[in-house]
């Protein structure tokens, strides 16, 4: 009896133990030799090579140009004076470490400045600090998305032996809201450039001004506005076209908290927990600014590391049973004050939203009106942008404010439309066209652009892409505009080998120029636009 304790004992203790002794003593070399056993069980070079994310548009660019001189297919209107800026991923490495994902990567910013009818253009890496850790390495050091949304058993493992060796020195240690590459979207607040990520902090670029000319160079710091943002930010603040104050949504994964808050003038006016739910929504990425009220998702995508046990492999999974629902708060949000909550008879999924307002009633109510796509399912390896991403489709919802009922839950296009843009003078109050990115034609990215009617509810024009495939055909206002759509589209176009800025004239939807890029660009998604005014504030 004592002999089979004996063994108990040491097969329950002493193997933890012996492996703890080991990464107490060497944490290197036990830590790299376990992370090389979850690598190989991850199946990654396999995985990667069948990927739908093993395609050139996807691969990454790294020559770094500056000022390059544009030629365009046509004269650039005098009217359009400013810079074009992109974010997106781009792996740094030739080889990397990670199974392939449209969220791996260090971001990259793609700018085309335009002066006097003349255009050049300069690309940079975002140099957060896990891009200077790796840069330095010269390799990959932290984990990718890829190796997480679907990794199941493997992907948690090397999750731990990540944080392992962060914790044993193994590699510098990083605040987890300062380990991202802020890839997602870049905006402009109060003479500042942010580049942002939901998951962390934003990062404040460092931005120089000669001679009218904006000089980026990638460097920054995060932002935690005087140590007063404590929790992940957004990467979608709505910008009130009016005051230019930002309104933000953020979830935190650990605790399932999630954070309202709002930059007014730089600085953190308001910052409070409004909900907890456990487990957490695995993303809150887009919501809706009205006059009087702030709306949010609360998805039927759910986020649970114990799913990474279960057959989706993942901790983000779908969950047809949960209905998915909107919390209304107003824009004088007081902390402690409870969400009201929308439910919908429909699970779904949606990623980006277009404009809503408030609508009186001939009862004297008010209705709150929300258009954006949905996706009634959602896989659990997150293939956004890729074919294997389900298919959305363009909705209205209207919320009864009194009875605190979904009284309008309708599909206005079956089409594969995502990505929406629309003139954002208009945020929170009737708007007539949003521009839709066609992802039906391939599946991947988008082939083309439809303006569409909300009012009407009404297909107004499409502008085929061709050859390349688009990211977000940005709304671009003429200076003295005189109507809604009286302005640009600005949308980075890319190829397999070539990508060109095309602006569109979005009242006719018809080609005004495009300027050929001197290389090609990975595909991308989000953008701003910088008139020669916020432009000058950077100085």
């Amino acid at each position: 009896m004592s002999n089979f304790l004996l063994f108990i004992g040491i097969l329950f203790f002493g193997v933890p133990l012996a492996l703890f002794l080991a990464v107490r003593l060497m944490p290197r070399t036990t830590l790299g030799l376990a992370d090389r056993l979850a690598y190989k069980s991850l199946n990654v070079e396999q995985y990667n090579r069948s990927s739908a994310y093993n395609k050139p548009g996807f691969k990454p660019v790294h020559t770094q140009c500056t000022d390059v001189e544009l030629v365009p297919t046509a004269t650039i209107p005098k009217d359009i004076d400013g810079v074009f800026l992109r974010n997106g991923t781009n792996l740094q490495f030739p080889e990397t470490r990670g199974r392939y994902h449209m969220f791996n990567g260090a971001g990259m910013l793609h700018q085309v400045q335009v002066r006097n009818g003349k255009a050049s253009y300069t690309n940079v890496y975002v140099k957060t600090p896990r891009y200077s850790v790796e840069e330095s390495a010269g390799e990959d050091v932290y984990l990718h998305f890829g190796d997480i949304a679907g990794g199941g058993k493997a992907g948690f493992l090397r999750m731990m032996i990540a944080a392992l060796k962060q914790r044993f020195g193994v590699i510098p240690k990083l605040d987890v809201l300062e380990s991202g590459n802020n890839t997602t979207a870049i905006q402009f607040h109060h003479n500042k450039l942010y580049c942002l990520q939901e998951t962390g902090y934003p990062f404040a670029l460092e931005a120089e001004v000669e001679q009218g000319r904006l000089r980026l160079t990638g460097a920054g710091d995060f932002d935690t506005f005087n140590s007063k943002l404590d929790a992940p930010f957004t990467a979608h603040p709505k910008i009130d076209p009016i005051t230019g104050d930002w309104f933000a949504f953020s979830t935190e994964f650990r605790s399932g908290n999630i954070y309202h808050s709002v930059l007014q003038k730089g600085k953190l006016a308001h910052h409070s927990i409004i909900d907890v739910q456990k487990p957490a929504p695995a993303f809150v990425h887009d919501y809706f600014l009205t006059e009087n009220y702030l709306v949010f998702p609360d998805l039927s995508l759910r986020f649970n590391p114990k799913e990474m046990f279960g057959p989706q492999q993942s901790p983000m999974v779908f969950d047809p049973a949960y209905k998915m629902r909107w919390g209304v708060i107003r824009r004088d949000h007081a902390a402690g004050d409870p969400v009201r909550w929308f439910t919908t008879q429909q699970a779904g999924h949606l990623w980006h939203v277009v404009n809503g307002w408030e609508e009186n009633r001939d009862d004297g109510g008010t209705d709150i009106v929300l258009f954006a796509p949905v996706f009634r399912s959602y896989p659990s390896n997150i293939p956004i942008h890729n074919p294997e991403e389900p298919h959305a489709t363009f909705n209205k919802w209207r919320l009864n404010l009194e009875s605190g009922e979904v009284t309008e839950d309708r599909e206005l296009l079956h089409h594969f439309y995502e990505r929406p843009s629309f003139n954002t003078a208009y945020l929170g109050r009737p708007a007539r066209y949003a521009y839709l990115l066609d992802e039906e034609k391939e599946g991947m990215m988008a082939k083309g652009v439809l303006k569409y009617d909300v009012i009407a509810e009404a297909e107004v024009a499409y502008f085929d892409y061709g050859e390349y495939y688009g990211g977000e055909a940005l709304f671009v206002p003429r200076k003295n505009s005189s109507s809604e759509d009286d302005g640009y589209l600005l949308e980075l176009i890319m190829a397999d080998d070539k990508a060109a800025l095309l602006i569109l004239d979005a009242a006719t939807m018809t080609e005004v120029t495009r300027l050929p890029l001197p290389q090609r660009v990975p595909f991308g998604v989000h953008s701003c636009w910088l008139n020669a005014e916020q432009i000058a504030t950077l100085a």
